[in-house]
């Protein structure tokens, strides 16, 4: 893939490829967090919501290993429930269960619904940028203002607040139009969201 072709994609799936082996786990797993959200059949029922939470919660560090797989037991014995209750169909099951805390989300690269999602490549490029242009951030642009922003915006998903943190990044002496364009080309933004983690020092 090339850049211009990252650019202008609107077909996720190229995309996911070009990136397998090069994205962070982190921002993977945040990304298909996003994605499980936006199919109604997969979130249909609190074994998918629990697991995705808790994806989400991993991902951000405040979730152990340990306390990942206590959450992975007590999804596995509500999935053991659900079947002995004839509530699903296993297959449903088996796709549901596999989203709870997997090692590294890939599994559902191959979900039949998750190319139907709606702005799934402007999210993929929301929460990876261009990897054919990485942007170091200058320490000095980092100022109080612009971190209590940028933390207030991840920790609420406070996402319409990224033009306000585009004009503090601007009165830090920030000069980066990619920067400063993405804060406020109205979105969607997600938890991920390039600019934001760049600011945070997330990878």
């Amino acid at each position: 893939m090339t850049e211009m072709e990252w650019l202008a994609a609107t077909n996720q799936i190229p995309m996911m490829t070009f990136l397998d082996g090069k994205g962070s786990d982190r921002k993977l797993r945040l990304f298909f967090c996003w994605l499980a959200r936006q199919l109604p059949e997969l979130m249909a029922n609190d074994i998918s919501r629990h697991g995705v939470e808790a994806a989400e919660q991993y991902a951000d560090g405040l979730l152990c290993d340990r306390e990942r797989e206590t959450e992975r037991l007590v999804l596995q014995d509500r999935v053991k429930l659900l079947v002995e209750e004839e509530c699903f169909d296993m297959a449903a099951i088996v796709r549901e269960a596999k989203l709870r805390l997997s090692q590294r989300p890939k599994w559902f690269f191959h979900y039949p619904g998750w190319g139907q999602a709606p702005h799934s490549p402007h999210v993929i490029r929301d929460i990876f940028g261009n990897p054919f242009r990485p942007i170091i951030i200058k320490p000095s642009w980092l100022t109080p203002d612009v971190l209590g922003l940028a933390e207030g915006i991840y920790d609420e998903k406070a996402f319409a607040r990224l033009p306000i943190l585009a004009d503090a990044l601007e009165d830090a002496g920030c000069d980066n139009e990619d920067i400063l364009s993405h804060c406020r080309d109205g979105g969607p933004h997600v938890r991920g969201c390039w600019v934001v983690d760049l600011v945070l020092g997330k990878s």
